[in-house]
């Protein structure tokens, strides 16, 4: 009995010690567009913040494209290393970084080419097109750096250097925030200062991420890599769920988007500009938690115990509560605050927006963490197909069709109600697969996919 104590201690220690890095990366992430927000929201003006806003779906895709294989990588590294192959985890890491910088390179050309039409597809008005095609122009060519370093800041923690992950993404938020300060304020280059220095960071945080896997102390290592198709396969397929978890970022803000200009007007994106700020550190305190769990889950798959498997996840359940229930209760009663960081009170239609829409929206914050973690749990399993139902219904097909039926019924409050309504649901159906998938903790009744 005392053993079993001392284990779950140990074990509880080690999940801490991967999601503390992981949730702090998560952060500087986050802050690195709501420094744009803030900075392009009072040195530009309402039209420019909702212009960065439109661009968010471009710059959650290229995260997405990242997280897909730097997931899939994290996953099998992490497998390999509790088999002790570690030749295998080194070939899939090489793999990661080349096919990263190989699909960097295309989107950086393709996007370049039809920025126009990226930027109208986004839902750019005449208020807003000019905006947008600056701000987008600067971070498309950056796009590589964002791919790269995001997967790399992944693989780090695989690599059992949690805290050097902290250390990298601190540095580049911080170089960030005061670009942005001396670019955007000092210099007035407005919304074509706050993307070069949103570029920049991510140039920053890859270079130290690369110095660490190839001049530091790494595990993880560079190596003549053989082109298996089988594995470069599983490296997309393991990722899709968690690339879908990010991906849905963008694709519920260009729902939202476009629901809102429907039925409110411009000031009504630039007040959700604000809430999807605030709604992206939500999530990504969601993800960072799951990420610090996932690498736990793989190399406890790896040794087969399975009872520190059911422990990791429901440590990350109780976490994920905390954060929602923190975000909420914020939101409640730091309204006026919060909103007033991204948009003047002398706005007054975009700030009265911003105010009623963020105090309805964030009742979703208290369940999503859930859904996330679901998630990632059977990502980490390798049991993609339900992670990836989880991911699509929240991310995607309940989203759209909340937010296409509630504003009819609602007006306004559909719109920032919708969340709470497919969160809910989702969890639901999520509850209702891990119940009938893992109900034992024997060996015996686990039927894990490898």
């Amino acid at each position: 009995m005392q053993q079993e104590v001392s284990n779950e201690r140990q074990l509880t220690k080690k999940f801490f010690k991967y999601s503390i890095p992981s949730v702090t990366a998560m952060w500087f992430f986050s802050i690195y567009t709501m420094a744009d927000g803030m900075f392009v929201g009072k040195g530009v003006g309402p039209f420019a913040l909702a212009a960065v806003n439109l661009s968010m779906p471009f710059v959650n895709t290229i995260f997405a494209i990242g997280l897909l294989i730097a997931i899939g990588s994290s996953t099998l590294i992490t497998f390999y290393f509790g088999q002790n192959k570690k030749e295998k985890s080194n070939e899939v890491f090489t793999l990661n970084v080349i096919i990263l910088s190989i699909l960097g390179v295309i989107i950086t050309t393709i996007s370049l080419l039809f920025l126009d039409k990226i930027a109208i597809f986004l839902g750019a008005t005449k208020e807003t097109l000019t905006y947008v095609k600056d701000y987008l122009r600067i971070i498309i060519i950056f796009s590589t750096c964002f791919i790269v370093s995001y997967s790399l800041e992944v693989l780090v923690k695989a690599d059992g250097f949690p805290i050097y992950s902290i250390t990298c993404v601190t540095l580049s938020a911080l170089t960030n925030i005061v670009l942005d300060y001396i670019l955007v304020i000092r210099f007035d280059y407005g919304i074509k200062g706050a993307a070069f220095a949103t570029g920049l960071s991510q140039f920053i945080s890859c270079v130290a991420f690369l110095i660490h896997f190839i001049l530091g102390k790494s595990n993880l290592k560079f190596v003549k890599p053989k082109l298996d198709f089988k594995l470069i396969k599983n490296l997309f397929i393991l990722g899709i769920p968690e690339s879908l978890t990010e991906l849905s970022v963008g694709f519920t803000t260009f729902i939202f988007n476009y629901v809102i200009l429907r039925h409110i007007g411009p000031h009504g994106i630039a007040a959700f500009s604000v809430i999807m700020y605030l709604n992206n550190l939500v999530l990504m305190s969601m993800v960072g938690t799951n990420q610090g769990m996932q690498p736990l889950i793989s190399f406890y798959n790896g040794k087969e115990d399975y009872k520190s498997i059911k422990r990791l996840l429901n440590l990350a359940l109780k976490t994920s509560l905390a954060f929602g229930l923190l975000f909420f209760i914020s939101s409640q009663l730091f309204t006026e605050q919060l909103v007033s960081l991204f948009i003047q009170a002398s706005n007054k239609e975009s700030f009265q927006i911003a105010l009623r829409g963020l105090r309805i929206f964030s009742f979703g914050f208290l369940i999503c963490g859930f859904n996330i973690i679901f998630s990632g749990y059977f990502t980490a399993l390798k049991e993609t197909k339900k992670a990836t139902i989880i991911s699509s219904l929240r991310g995607y097909i309940l989203a759209f069709i909340m937010l296409f039926i509630l504003p009819n019924i609602w007006r306004d409050i559909g719109i920032w109600i919708a969340p709470l309504f497919y969160e809910a649901l989702t969890l639901i159906i999520a509850s209702i697969i891990y119940a009938r998938s893992k109900v034992s903790l024997s060996q015996e009744e686990y039927s894990f996919n490898e």
